[in-house]
């Protein structure tokens, strides 16, 4: 691969069109995630370090693959129920519930990043999971509707890779742009001729 050089700067300063893409029965429709406020990720590391008389002579950090993202925002109310596993077929249509059997689905999300000057990047978690439980704020007279918090736990997608990301200006193939929000997989983001496979 030939690394491709951006030469200026990027602060990601906004986040828009945040979907969602459930695995369960092999969804093929994106679902917009809702009005965001804020996203926070972080994605963990592990270093190895090699000692000689006591003292750290190297260290070598890798990612993981593993992460973690908190979300602020009025989301979806199909997507809340799904996120966090609330639709139960022996309940009347309309009607959800969480509890003990409400097992969160995994879904993959994806969103375009703004920086200050409206330059575009696309990132893309392939492999998430609500990590909180639900939540519920509501306050009579407030001046202001209370946003929804999420924790969500990110995990290696087959690759070994958690997050992927792409500004626009540097993408060459047109069909990466056009899938990225609507179909996001690896297969869409590999090189020609890749021979990379799964571990």
């Amino acid at each position: 691969m030939t690394l491709k050089k951006y030469g200026k700067t990027y602060s990601s300063y906004g986040i828009k069109n945040l979907s969602v893409k459930f695995h369960k029965d092999n969804d093929i429709e994106t679902t917009k995630f809702g009005c965001v406020g804020s996203l926070e990720d972080e994605m963990e590391t592990r270093t190895i370090t090699k000692k000689c008389e006591g003292i750290v002579a190297k260290s070598v950090t890798r990612g993981t693959g593993h992460g973690t993202i908190k979300i602020s925002a009025h989301i979806n109310y199909d997507v809340f129920v799904r996120v966090y596993g609330m639709y139960f077929e022996d309940l009347a249509v309309g009607v959800y519930a969480y509890g003990q059997d409400s097992k969160h689905e995994e879904f993959t999300l994806t969103g375009e990043v703004l920086d200050e000057d409206d330059i575009k990047k696309f990132v893309a978690y392939p492999n998430c999971v609500v990590s909180s439980g639900v939540a519920t704020k509501i306050e009579n007279g407030a001046e202001e509707v209370a946003e929804v918090e999420l924790e969500i736990e990110v995990f290696p997608d087959e690759h070994k890779r958690g997050k992927y990301e792409a500004l626009e200006a540097l993408l060459e193939d047109e069909n990466i742009k056009s899938k990225w929000m609507t179909n996001f997989n690896y297969d869409l983001v590999k090189a020609a001729g890749s021979a990379v496979t799964a571990a």
